[in-house]
């Protein structure tokens, strides 16, 4: 399985070909044939597609036998300039495809995306336009021209200077008038019309006559069946098809891939239709060494069309509209991330019997298998979120990470469940998709602490109106946004050693450095808090959930261990007998007045 994504073409590795400056790389291209060129051209990522086909010898004939959603995602991933270069090489149908899959927002369409399309295939040249025309769906141009224009037909008891005072100034005949509705795209679809009647007469009168007599919602309902089997046709399902994707199902429903339907293969390797990029992340998955152990052919010809059914309905589904070649990574990453997720579960980390699952079994199946554990994990944080135990409003104030692996499952739909990060916190990469069980079995253990020491925290510390009230009493060091529950233990840690109360108050500023010496000790050049303090928090905890709550050692330990070590990161350099300003502490709430 390694050949599907592991190249060299004339002794240079994919890397080495795209670092290539222009005409060096042209140079380099010329020493492949067609079917050559073809190949590697389908091989590298979509931003560098354009690069190669424009510098090789054969730019027309590459993009005229593109598959036409690779066509399509290349021309997303490209410049505009490289867009339209690309474009004035297409085929008509392939044009067709470029609105079918671009211009529709579930089953309507969308005129701005349709506008899109045609200014950039002008820019391609009337040619293409009229290539288009010739072959475009005659409904979908019924639709798109209702959406747009506006025809009147001259009454045929008027003479023509008495119907023009009020019928549209445009005519091409005397008899179609046409009202344009959006004045800074008159000029293509005036244009369109006149090619029309150049060079497809019959096509002009019947469209015209159409844009006039047909109900624009049952026309519009046609268009889009006509496009969903062009769709089929090329491996792409429609948007309610594609949402089974995201069915659960249990693993006792599994099923095994009857022979029958897996003829054997002549050898030949096949192309799917989309390019099905490798995963990149730090750690290698358990689905790719996986792949590597496969070689049988047939199973390979299967597992490629496979990946490219099952992420054609993860893009379709999660990407209503395709705006950014990013958007469709994301989803590949996460059929990546889902079937290596799947067959880690099922496989318990067995690679043989990873091996069987994957060569058994539909990819679909196992991409599924990973939505009913990742829908458990999102009900399983439901039902503590809608718990009775606490109000809902408690839960605005988890510390990091139990606040981001809360939210990243706390979702409302199936396919935006994501998982939190905390090392990568603040960065475009805080929340990524499963792809391991550990990374469940995490997120499960931290919520289900969120919702062992939530009905504690409120029966502890009272409403959240008066920790609010607290925080906004004048001279506070820090204002509502940095309340969390480990303030609120710290502070009361704080103001218990001052007062002899566990009660969230404010600690004078007066108090401040005896406070700290109280809690704090040195030891080997660092400070750290008393051993016989944090005994007693402890304590002091697990007497209270006995009498409050209900005690679970585990749970208890790990949170209060949790609030410790950020006592003791905040606290481990400060000099005890010249301690910080607390106006920039943010753990311990001081008042600043007094």
């Amino acid at each position: 399985m390694k050949m599907l994504f592991n190249r060299t073409y004339e002794g240079l590795t994919l890397e080495e070909i795209l670092k290539s400056p222009d005409q060096e790389l042209e140079k380099k291209l010329q020493a492949l044939d067609f079917y050559k060129a073809y190949e590697l051209v389908l091989s590298v990522p979509w931003e560098a597609k354009a690069k190669l086909i424009l510098n090789s010898p054969y730019p027309e004939g590459l993009v005229k036998n593109l598959p036409y959603q690779e066509l399509f995602l290349t021309i997303k991933a490209s410049s505009l300039d490289l867009a339209v270069e690309l474009l004035s090489y297409a085929k008509g149908t392939q044009i067709q495809f470029m609105f079918d899959i671009d211009c529709w927002y579930k089953d309507r369409i969308k005129p701005e995306r349709v506008a899109s399309w045609i200014v950039l295939l002008f820019q391609a040249g009337e040619g293409k336009v009229v290539e288009w025309l010739r072959v475009a769906d005659f409904d979908f141009l019924i639709a798109i021209f209702q959406k747009f224009i506006k025809v009147y037909k001259k009454p045929d008891d008027m003479e023509l200077i008495e119907a023009m005072d009020f019928l549209p100034y445009f005519t091409l005949d005397d008899f179609y008038f046409i009202e344009f509705k959006n004045e800074a795209l008159e000029f293509y679809f005036r244009r369109m019309i006149e090619l029309l009647r150049e060079e497809m007469p019959e096509t002009y009168f019947a469209l015209l006559e159409s844009v006039i007599w047909e109900i624009p919602i049952e026309v519009e309902e046609r268009a889009y069946r006509w496009r969903n089997g062009r769709l089929a046709d090329e491996g792409i399902p429609e948007y309610f098809e594609a949402l089974d994707v995201y069915t659960p199902l249990h693993p006792k429903s599994l099923k095994k891939i009857e022979p029958v339907y897996l003829p054997p293969s002549e050898g030949k390797e096949e192309f799917s239709p989309v390019n099905i990029m490798v995963y990149t992340g730090d750690e290698p998955l358990m689905i790719f060494k996986v792949l590597e152990t496969i070689e049988d052919s047939y199973q390979i010809d299967r597992i490629k069309k496979e990946l490219a059914w099952l992420s054609n309905k993860v893009i379709i589904v999660d990407n209503v509209v395709i705006d950014e070649i990013e958007q469709v990574k994301k989803s590949l990453d996460k059929v990546w991330g889902s079937l290596n997720l799947g067959i880690e579960y099922l496989s318990q980390g067995n690679l043989e019997v990873a091996k069987r699952l994957v060569e058994e079994h539909f990819l679909e199946d196992l991409f599924r298998i990973a939505q009913t554990l990742l829908k458990n994990l999102r009900r399983f944080a439901l039902s503590i979120v809608k718990s009775k135990d606490f109000d809902l409003s408690v839960l605005r104030y988890l510390d990091q990470p139990y606040k981001g692996y809360l939210e990243g499952v706390w979702v409302k739909n199936l396919n935006q469940i994501k998982c939190f990060c905390p090392e990568k916190i603040g960065t475009l990469e805080e929340y990524t998709f499963f792809k391991r069980i550990s990374e469940v079995n995490t997120v499960r253990r931290y919520i289900e602490e969120i919702g062992y020491m939530a009905p504690v925290i409120e029966r502890m510390f009272g409403s959240t109106l008066a920790w609010i009230r607290e925080v906004n009493l004048p001279g506070r060091n820090y204002d509502v946004n940095f309340l969390t529950w480990s303030s609120l233990i710290i502070t009361s840690l704080f103001y218990w050693k001052y007062k002899g109360e566990f009660v969230f108050k404010a600690l004078p500023k007066s108090s401040w450095q005896k406070v700290i010496n109280e809690l704090f000790y040195e030891k080997e050049n660092r400070c750290e808090l008393k051993p016989e303090i944090k005994e007693m928090l402890f304590a002091s905890f697990e007497n209270y959930v006995k009498n409050h709550w209900y005690y679970e050692k585990e749970l208890l330990d790990s949170f209060l261990n949790f609030v410790l070590n950020k006592l003791s990161l905040e606290f481990q350099n400060i000099d005890l007998q010249n301690p910080p300003d607390p106006k920039y502490q943010t753990l311990v709430l001081v008042d600043l007045n007094h």
